[in-house]
């Protein structure tokens, strides 16, 4: 009989106590902003608690639950953070694993299949200088003494990393103009290339290396070391029309030949994307022999799937993942050679003369030349003795991921009265070649992570989509609901 009345007294009341409480709060902004905080801290513990509540990770809601007592929800947040440091620390595992071993090397056995690469050769003559071109020099240089000077111009065409401390004390040519130098002075070199197959067309091409000038074939990078490539100051990919020259098993013996080279020399093989380097193994011949170099390959190729990967994933390089401050395309022997020119300007402040210079990096002039003599073990071997112990120095070097490795199977050497003559080619051809592959992908990692969150926490990719409702969409209409109230 009286609950109408008395509804309408509660609500009166309840109207007067806001009011009340709104008067006191407009008098005290502190107990507003204190009742701010404590609504939105009410809030926020809310929201969690209904993510907790409604979560699909095991063991969440558990912590949130009616009628716990204290030491079961102690065991149960030791649980669930014991499951995630579980998780964690395994996916963590197969991350690394990912990225610091995800290829393997296999082995391909069906030799009919490919082709191989014909080795290319670089002919480095030791005869450097032309007789003619040096008297003549000699002769008009104001220099009084005359066999100084061409003293010093000889074993300057010769230097190299194992006798910089030969070259006599000379100070009248700038150091800047050595390499200049030794290029207007060089003899000619127009030997005859055969090769013995149709329809290819290979080309000499004279290139600056450790070891002086000299002259590549078959080679893809020679190039960039060529003295019109440096004097042009170009640093762009060559993109030639000589293709690689490449022979199958059904050819048979493919040989190729250097004609009537007038000086005796030394002949590095390697592969076509490859240099030499002064600690390159090589083969020497004097003048008027004739030197036959049968050798046999040895391939690794990296696989269109693998060459996706990151170069620390893969451990190797290709031409165009350069990292070198001297040269335009990265090869292994290049970054050897990098090394040694960090090597140089740390001991000595200065490069040699047959480095491309870059920035305001000084060329050695012959004191710079007899301080590098000083450290020839450890730039010859890039190593370094730690008492009775030698370490290798870490140059961060990585082999090129499309390489052929070349093993000489016989060395003739004969004398010949027609001439200085060099011919090499394959003769056995090889049975198997490398593959380098992926074995552990990112499909694998994403099961295996996939496998660990629902081992430790039995989620899914749904309960990770959770997380990510409840921070975004669920949280913008929580706080609108909240509000409008």
């Amino acid at each position: 009989m009286y609950t109408g009345p008395l509804y309408q007294t509660q609500i009166i009341q309840r109207d007067l106590q806001k009011t009340s409480k709104f008067q006191y709060a407009f008098t005290n902004p502190q107990v507003e902003s204190k009742n701010f905080f404590e609504i939105v801290s009410g809030k926020v513990k809310k929201y969690l608690v209904l993510f907790l509540e409604t979560s699909s990770i095991h063991g969440l809601n558990h912590l949130v639950a009616t009628r716990r007592h204290p030491f079961e929800i102690l065991l149960w947040l030791t649980m669930v953070v014991l499951s995630v440091f579980g998780a964690v620390y395994l996916s963590r595992m197969t991350w690394l694993r990912y990225q610091s071993s995800p290829t393997v090397v296999s082995m391909d056995r069906d030799m009919f299949a490919w082709n191989t690469t014909f080795p290319c050769v670089t002919i480095c003559p030791n005869n450097k200088l032309d007789k003619k071109k040096l008297a003549a020099y000699i002769e008009s240089s104001p220099e009084p003494d005359k066999e100084k000077l061409e003293s010093f111009i000889r074993a300057l065409a010769n230097a190299t990393y194992e006798n910089f401390d030969t070259i006599p004390d000379y100070d009248g040519i700038n150091p800047n103009d050595y390499m200049d130098l030794l290029l207007n002075l060089s003899g000619t070199f127009k030997p005859i290339l055969t090769i013995g197959a149709s329809g290819i067309s290979l080309h000499i091409i004279p290139t600056i290396t450790e070891m002086g000038l000299c002259y590549g074939v078959n080679s893809k990078v020679a190039i960039y070391n060529s003295p019109t490539y440096r004097a042009a100051n170009r640093w762009d990919i060559v993109h030639s029309n000589n293709n690689t020259f490449f022979v199958h098993p059904l050819d048979g013996e493919v040989f190729a030949q250097v004609i009537n080279l007038s000086t005796a020399y030394d002949a590095y093989i390697h592969g076509p994307l490859e240099v030499p380097d002064v600690a390159t193994k090589h083969q020497h011949s004097e003048e008027d022999y004739y030197m036959k170099l049968y050798v046999t390959a040895l391939t690794v190729y990296t696989a269109p799937e693998a060459a996706k990967l990151s170069v620390a994933q893969r451990r190797c390089r290709f031409l165009h993942e350069n990292n070198l401050k001297h040269n335009a395309v990265y090869t292994y022997t290049m970054c050897r050679m990098e090394c040694r020119i960090r090597l140089c300007l740390k001991h000595c402040k200065c490069i040699p003369h047959f480095y491309r210079r870059i920035g305001d990096e000084k060329v050695c002039d012959v004191k710079g030349l007899h301080c590098l003599a000083k450290h020839t073990d450890e730039l010859y071997q890039l190593q370094t003795k730690e008492g009775k112990l030698t370490k290798r120095l870490n140059c961060g070097c990585y082999p090129i991921c499309d390489d052929v490795n070349y093993v000489i199977q016989s060395n003739v050497l004969q004398e010949w009265f027609l001439g200085t003559n060099l011919q090499w080619g394959i003769v056995t051809y090889p049975r198997m070649r490398y593959r380098r592959d992926i074995i552990f992908g990112f499909t694998d990692v994403l099961v295996q992570l996939g496998g660990m969150a629902g081992l430790f926490l039995g989620c899914s990719v749904l309960s990770f989509m959770e997380i990510v409702y409840f921070l975004s969409l669920r949280l913008i209409c929580y706080a609108h609901v909240g509000r409008k109230k």
